[in-house]
């Protein structure tokens, strides 16, 4: 049987990062680490299915798959149970993944609204992590959810600017614009860990030497080293900001 597993850096990133926010702020405690393994066991399983809706002709895509998804439900159905509203929160996902869905099998992944869509989804699974800390979902968790998919949508941006757009000024400008801009919303919102994320970013981009940003396995190590310092600017601005 072959194992499918999802390769692309910037997607595990967009995974961790915000369902341990979430965790972080509302204090971190077992039931987090035991729903997130939940949510990883579902996560390998998009790989196997996003293979087959690219390409059809894969059929030992489901062994992985079912395998996958009993092992999330294992882990994550028992807290559904107690808690209905993590199924409302998975009801509230679900939509963006169909959307992610729709596009891998028009083969038509690699578009910005996609990666949008992606952001959008996955940064929404701060709040399972929040509503297992809190007990409540308050105003706050969606704040944090708006700081990171603004945050990893500027992640696209700048990537985009480096490989399919490389050569795109208008496009680099434009990603260049919207970090400065995301700078002085954080700044002013009082989001002061975001901003100083951000700003780091964008001096990550003006900053550091064009040679760090010759292969993709380059630019995807520098994005997973930035958003280490998003996840750990955003916990530090929590509490001492």
């Amino acid at each position: 049987m072959k194992w499918y597993i999802p390769r692309e850096h910037g997607a595990w990133a967009m995974f961790i990062v915000p369902y341990w926010i979430g965790a972080s702020i509302t204090g971190i405690n077992l039931h987090h680490g035991i729903f997130f393994l939940g949510l990883l066991s579902i996560y390998f399983a998009q790989a196997p299915l996003l293979t087959y809706l690219r390409q059809p002709k894969h059929k030992d895509v489901w062994p992985s798959f079912i395998i996958y998804m009993i092992c999330g439900s294992l882990f994550a159905l028992p807290y559904i149970w107690i808690d209905p509203q993590l199924l409302v929160i998975g009801l509230f996902i679900l939509p963006f993944f169909c959307v992610n869905l729709i596009f891998a099998k028009l083969k038509k992944e690699r578009l910005f609204i996609n990666d949008v869509v992606a952001i959008t989804a996955l940064s929404g699974l701060l709040l399972f992590s929040y509503r297992l800390g809190h007990g409540v979902i308050t105003v706050e968790a969606f704040h944090y959810v708006i700081v990171t998919i603004a945050f990893f949508t500027g992640s696209v941006f700048h990537v985009k600017s480096l490989l399919r757009e490389k050569g795109n000024v208008v496009f680099r400008k434009v990603s260049t614009t919207y970090h400065v801009v995301m700078v002085i919303v954080m700044t002013v919102a009082s989001f002061y860990g975001a901003a100083v994320a951000f700003l780091v970013s964008l001096l990550k981009t003006l900053v550091l030497p064009k040679k760090y940003f010759q292969r993709p396995m380059q630019i995807g190590v520098i994005e997973i080293i930035n958003s280490s310092v998003f996840f750990v600017a955003i916990i530090v601005g929590y509490y001492y900001g």
